[in-house]
């Protein structure tokens, strides 16, 4: 079969080409109106620009060209160009639609090519011979009918578009902007202030101008000679050189406008002082001070037959008993403990701000423990003072005197030069069985990250109590262990239990710096605010290097909203125990909740600097960005705090992301595991009813959910009524009932205060939503965004969004 249709093909494309026959000179090229063709080059010149066409595509655009406007059919140009009529019409379509992509031409309003149905195809233009211009972008023949005046604008916009100077732009921006994206990168890698970045723009910027003077005078030179050579009216060169003067000149004014800026920008940012070191993002370094020492945890060789928890109590009792001198600055043990493991000399010096360490072994031989001790000068690396200390194991107490006198008097030679120092007779309680079950129960408390440990640790601070009801230091640390739980699981019967003990404490009159601080924290959480102040300041008068004290006090400050003493506290406290990241933390929270989210970002990642271990700095960093809408980076932190140590308050925000992703059910489950970790937490019942409430057929376990977060709420209340916070979360729950008579009861307490805090007047919108209370919502809206709260995450929330229009208007 093959064989027969061979003969008759060639006769078919011998008939085609004779009827249509290629002139040979239209293969040295050929111009269709403006566009210039090259078919040996394979090459359409079009607005000064080169584009290739494919060999079987010019060679039916050469088919097409020769036919003089002639209707040619697709049969026919099947046979030219695969010499087979019966080929696909596909492929002919297909060459086509290619023609016209580098024509720039359109099968709807053709001006090249015209397709006519069911017929073929036809060529409008004549061909025209080519000219001998290259750069030139309209063909020589039509120069006069260009110049008609009702064409001026179209010769222009030819004239600009020809221009290399468009190009030439596009190019230097493109390099410029690949070669920012590599500064920003590259310069911070060898400290290059942030002004320098600045003035690598600006010599980008002012180079802009100077590579465009270049091919401007390079182009005007180019086409002047050419028109010269080809005899061109000159008054299409100097239209060009209008044209392409008229775009200088809007690119001057720009890098102008824009130089102006940037030098301002570099005088201001290099006259800058360097930034303080809190604002740094690498870890502070703190000041050597002459009197500062930091007493690391003692070691042990024999965890058999030594007692440990004597041993690692020790740390913490000599730390209290030094801060009792004035004469010393002593480093808190939650300063010590934020540091690396196995830190350098130099590491501690850097993040304590200390003189001298002191450091020590101990072992047990024969029933007798022998502690080495030794004080280490962290500015030359020697070892200034050394001391063996030998007791029995049955008397700690005595051992322990012995060796806290001896350390003191060595730091007073050192420190202050004095030699006639008085004995410290440092004796907490006469029961060694009572200290021995106090100390055991610190070395619990110590390590205390979830409920079993301070379970652990309350045990033993009551066996040291009932072998010594008199044992003061015992009851503080019970005291504070009880207000630890509550705060934790939000268990009002701890609180109570913290009441009790801390009541004794309050009417001994040997109250230590430790039990000052526990009454502060417990008259701040049950809203005795006055007195909470008074025995912090007495904290403070005892020990005024302590840090603790001072994020004590600032945590009140912000309850009772005195943002700036607040602040101020947080910062000094900052001051005192640069390498403390737990200080960095709670800086962090407090401008997280005043709305700074920004601040608030840099303290969190301080922390992270610091202790690259700390499950809540992820925590609080993936809020940020929560607050920020990023979700995205929102679940990479949390996540991160999760693989750290699981916690409520994280399952509680991962929970918050997928509410607000819309996936309900997904969320709640996210709160039911909050839940487990926190079963009396009434905001973590409160957000699984939000999620309920929006899951389909969920309604009676929403209204479940919320009536388990009021009931928690309410109890929450009896402890502090006083908290403004618990009061819009119980008028929210009352509103979620539909009991909203009740909700405006709580809703007026709430208003009775002072609020600066977003979060309540976010509540309070929603309980106005569920009371039809459009006004109070708009006002609590207002309120809200005034104080820092989101707009963007305003607009994300789904129970906003039946006023998302007039929410859009507000933003």
């Amino acid at each position: 079969m093959s064989t027969n249709n061979e003969p008759e093909a060639t006769v078919s494309l011998d008939n085609v080409k004779g009827h249509f026959s290629v002139d040979t000179e239209l293969h040295q090229g050929f111009q269709l109106g403006s566009l210039v063709i090259e078919p040996d080059l394979g090459v359409v010149i079009r607005n000064g620009q080169r584009y290739h066409l494919a060999p079987k595509a010019m060679e039916v655009l050469l088919f097409l060209s020769s036919t003089n406007g002639e209707i040619v059919s697709r049969e026919k140009i099947s046979q030219f160009a695969w010499g087979d009529n019966h080929a696909s019409k596909a492929n002919v379509t297909h060459v086509i639609s290619e023609i016209r992509h580098v024509l720039d031409d359109h099968k709807e309003c053709p001006t090249y090519i015209q397709t006519i149905p069911r017929k073929g195809y036809r060529m409008l233009l004549p061909t025209v011979a080519k000219s001998a211009n290259t750069i030139w972008p309209f063909p020589g023949d039509h120069l006069e009918q260009i110049g008609d005046r009702e064409k001026k604008w179209k010769l222009s916009f030819s004239l600009l578009k020809s221009s290399r100077l468009i190009n030439a732009s596009a190019a230097y921006l493109v390099v410029s902007w690949v070669l920012l994206q590599v500064f920003s990168i590259v310069l911070p890698i060898f400290d290059v202030p942030t002004w320098g970045g600045k003035v690598a723009a600006l010599c980008l910027v002012v180079g802009f101008p100077i590579v465009i003077s270049f091919q401007w005078f390079k182009e005007f030179k180019a086409r002047r000679k050419f028109a010269s050579d080809h005899n061109k009216q000159q008054r299409f060169v100097y239209r060009q050189f209008a044209i392409d003067s008229f775009f200088v000149l809007i690119i001057l004014f720009f890098i102008y406008y824009i130089s102006t800026h940037l030098i301002e920008k570099i005088e201001t940012e290099s006259n800058m002082p360097p930034l303080n070191m809190a604002l740094s993002s690498k870890a502070p370094i703190a000041n050597v001070s002459e009197n500062a020492v930091a007493v690391l945890p003692f070691l042990t060789t024999d965890t058999v037959n030594n007692p440990q928890y004597f041993v690692s109590g020790l740390q913490e009792e000599l730390i209290n008993l030094l801060a009792l001198k004035p004469v010393f600055k002593v480093s808190s043990i939650r300063a010590i403990n934020a540091l690396e493991p196995e830190a350098s000399i130099e590491q501690i010096k850097n993040s304590l701000g200390v003189k001298y360490i002191v450091e020590g072994r101990s072992k047990t031989v024969n029933g007798s423990l022998t502690i080495n001790t030794t004080m280490t000068d962290v500015e030359t690396g020697f070892q200034v003072w050394s001391d063996e200390s030998i007791g029995s194991t049955n008397e700690l107490v005595l051992l322990f005197s012995d060796l806290s006198r001896k350390i003191t008097n060595a730091l007073h030679l050192l420190v202050a030069g004095d030699q006639s120092v008085n004995n410290i007779n440092y004796m907490p309680t006469e029961n060694f069985a009572a200290y021995d079950a106090y100390l055991q129960g610190k070395e619990k408390y110590r390590n205390s990250k979830n409920i079993n440990a301070l379970i652990e640790a309350e045990k033993l601070f009551i066996v040291a109590l009932q072998l010594d009801p008199d044992f003061i230091q015992a009851s503080s640390a019970l005291c504070q262990t009880y207000l630890d739980k509550y705060l934790l699981n939000d268990d009002t019967n701890e609180y109570q239990k913290g009441l009790n003990v801390c009541q004794l404490i309050a009417s001994n009159e040997t109250v230590s710096f430790e039990s000052q601080l526990a009454l502060g924290t417990l008259y701040r959480v049950n809203g005795q605010y006055e007195k909470a102040e008074t025995h912090l300041i007495k904290a403070k008068i005892i020990n005024p290097e302590s840090s603790e004290v001072y994020i004590s006090l600032a945590d009140l400050y912000a309850k009772i909203e005195q943002s700036d003493k607040a602040e101020s506290l947080y910062q000094e406290a900052i001051r005192l125990e640069l390498g403390n990241w737990k200080n960095y933390y709670d800086y962090g929270v407090f401008l997280y909740t005043s709305g700074r989210y920004e601040q608030a970002v840099s303290q969190f990642n301080k922390v992270t600097l610091i202790n690259k271990n700390s499950a809540m700095a992820y925590n609080a960093l993936g809020a940020v960005y929560y607050m920020a809408l990023n979700f995205e980076q929102a679940n990479i932190a949390w996540s991160k705090s999760l693989a750290i140590e699981p916690t409520s308050v994280v399952f509680m925000n991962l929970g918050s992301v997928l509410f607000f992703m819309k996936r309900f059910e997904n969320a709640a489950e996210m709160y039911l595991q909050s839940a487990e970790l926190s079963p009396l937490s009434p905001t973590v019942w409160g957000n699984l009813g939000d999620a309920l409430k929006y899951s389909k057929n969920k309604a009676k376990n929403a209204k479940a959910a919320y009536e388990k977060g009021l009931d928690l709420a309410i109890k929450n209340a009896v402890i502090n009524d006083k908290d403004p916070s618990l009061q819009a979360q119980i008028s929210r729950y009352y509103s979620e009932l539909t009991q909203c008579d009740q909700a405006k009861i709580h809703q007026e307490l709430v208003l009775n205060n002072k609020i600066q805090d977003p979060y309540i007047y976010y509540d309070l919108a929603i309980v106005a939503i569920n009371c039809f209370d459009d006004n109070s919502f708009k006002s609590f809206i207002d309120k809200a965004i005034y104080l820092g709260y989101p707009t963007k995450l305003l607009l994300a929330d789904p129970q906003f969004y039946d006023y998302k229009d007039w929410l859009k208007e507000i933003v």
